[in-house]
């Protein structure tokens, strides 16, 4: 029976932050909304795909901006996540961007 979960990750910041980690090669990645909290400035959010030591394999974004008080989903269809791979996101500017992992393991 498959499951549904989000994960949420508040106020990101300039390092490389792991939004979530696969456990399951049947993790299904349904959407990574991000929404920009200022009032006035725009921010560039990068997600990645890394290994489980944090290296990168690569971009599913990178410096896509995202206007104030506006959100965006950085996949336009689903995406399968190996386990132990995980999503990393980062954010041009400190404490500006939050964004939720939502995904499903069968």
């Amino acid at each position: 029976m498959a499951t549904f979960y989000n994960r949420v990750v508040k106020n990101l910041d300039t390092s490389k932050i792991a939004a979530f980690q696969s456990t399951s090669d049947s993790t299904i990645i349904l959407s990574i909304l991000v929404a920009n909290t200022t009032g006035s400035t725009a921010a560039d959010v990068t997600v990645e795909q890394d290994d489980a030591s944090s290296n990168l394999e690569g971009y599913l974004a990178r410096q896509l901006t995202v206007p104030s008080q506006s959100n965006i989903d950085v996949i336009s269809n689903k995406f399968i996540l190996p386990s132990g791979k995980q999503i990393s996101v980062l954010s041009s500017s400190s404490g500006s961007l939050d964004t939720i992992v939502s995904y499903v393991e069968v």
